[in-house]
């Protein structure tokens, strides 16, 4: 059996308000935060008054309702008991609260803090270390509501008031003193722990980035240009890495800037080249019958051949068959494709008469000659300037 009023009989019921609510609290509550506290209170009385939301009742919306109960949080009269589903809990008090202590002028701005913190209540000396952000830290107020939501984005919602003006401090030695230049230092602190983060999580490292790894990934998107999308396509470049680290990864995206490859497309060109260039002198090494596989440097040699001087890769196949029983084929091979780019020869067809008509030169029973005969001697030419970077002898 149930019994009780109907909705239309509460209403003509009478809802009992302590005095010292009027006298100590209503004063200096904002006029929508005192309906939503005296509309609570009139469900608490009268459960069949309840099946109308406050924020129907009152015309208003929902976040409006949960900023009132955080602010009558704050002064000990309501304790949220849940934020999902919102569960309000009214409080006796016989006292003011602690904070409202707190100097008239702070009021908005704890107000707001509690807004980011709901549904945790600040005791006063934690709101001291947030005063201390404004006093002694400079900070505008607007300014430190960004540094609170941020130290939530970070810490939870948990964060420690210390910990809040701890990161004020910093930001005063950085000169950091207005809410634009706070949400600025916030977007730079997201990206970087954004990106560099991503980059852990490629390798299965579940953890926030070092401030050494922040700096590095930062210095690859504001000083050399990358894109984050850019860099994790130079990531699967590392699997062969048993340990992949920021400082390996900072090589490769080196080595990409120094080709001028900075977008992810740009990026994924090259290191298309990069494995082509390699399998090319995988097959080179066979060709010349050298056991192992063919260096980084080897195959970026070999590819300057290829790709810059424009030598067919027939041809320098052709070129490897006829170095095969040299003491150092590799080091004879690019002899032969320098002496080439200076003659000029560049496709197969080329290739075989010139091999022809030099065969006493690739004979294996004069390679241990000092020099390769039958070439005419000729002064230092500019080609000859350029290639010197290309080491002629072999590590093997």
């Amino acid at each position: 059996m149930t019994v009780r009023f109907a909705p239309e009989a509460a209403k003509r019921e009478m809802t009992p308000v302590d005095n010292l609510f009027f006298t100590v609290y209503m004063p200096e509550a904002d006029g929508m935060f005192v309906k939503v506290y005296l509309y609570g209170l009139m469900q608490c009385y009268h459960a069949s008054l309840k099946e109308e939301s406050i924020s129907d009742a009152l015309g208003i919306s929902e976040s409006d309702v949960r900023c009132a109960f955080v602010y009558w949080q704050a002064k000990g009269l309501v304790r949220i008991d849940s934020d999902e589903p919102f569960v309000v809990e009214y409080q006796l008090s016989d006292r003011p609260s602690l904070t409202t202590a707190t100097d008239l002028k702070y009021r908005p701005f704890v107000r707001a803090v509690n807004d980011l913190l709901a549904p945790r209540q600040l005791e006063l000396r934690e709101l001291r270390a947030l005063y201390d952000c404004i006093e002694v830290y400079e900070l505008e107020e607007a300014a430190v509501l960004e540094l609170v939501a941020y130290c939530i984005e970070v810490r939870g919602g948990s964060v420690p008031a210390n910990y809040i003006r701890a990161t004020a401090k910093a930001w005063n030695a950085e000169g950091i003193r207005t809410a634009e230049q706070a949400h600025d230092i916030v977007e730079s602190y997201r990206a970087k722990r954004h990106g560099a983060t991503e980059i852990l999580l490629r390798w299965n490292k579940k953890r926030l980035p070092t401030k050494d790894e922040m700096d590095l990934y930062e210095k690859w998107t504001t000083e050399w240009g990358f894109d984050e999308e850019a860099i994790l396509a130079i990531c699967p470049q590392l699997v062969d890495v048993a340990q992949p680290t920021f400082a390996i990864l900072n090589d490769r995206i080196e080595a990409m800037r120094d080709k001028n490859a900075s977008t992810a497309q740009s990026v994924r060109d090259e290191a298309a080249k990069m494995l082509d260039d390699r399998e090319f002198a995988k097959v080179v090494f066979e060709r010349l019958g050298k056991i192992g596989i063919p260096k980084p440097v080897d195959a970026s040699q070999l590819a300057m051949f290829r790709r810059e001087k424009e030598i067919e890769e027939e041809a320098i196949l052709l070129a490897a068959d006829a170095c095969r029983a040299a003491e150092r084929p590799f080091g004879l091979l690019k002899k032969i494709l320098l002496q080439w780019v200076s003659d000029g020869v560049r496709t197969a067809e080329q290739a075989k008469i010139a091999l022809e008509t030099r065969t006493t030169e690739y004979r294996p029973e004069r390679r241990k000659k000092p020099a390769v005969t039958g070439y005419a001697q000729r002064p230092i030419s500019d080609l000859d300037i350029e290639h010197m970077i290309v080491d002629l002898s072999e590590d093997v």
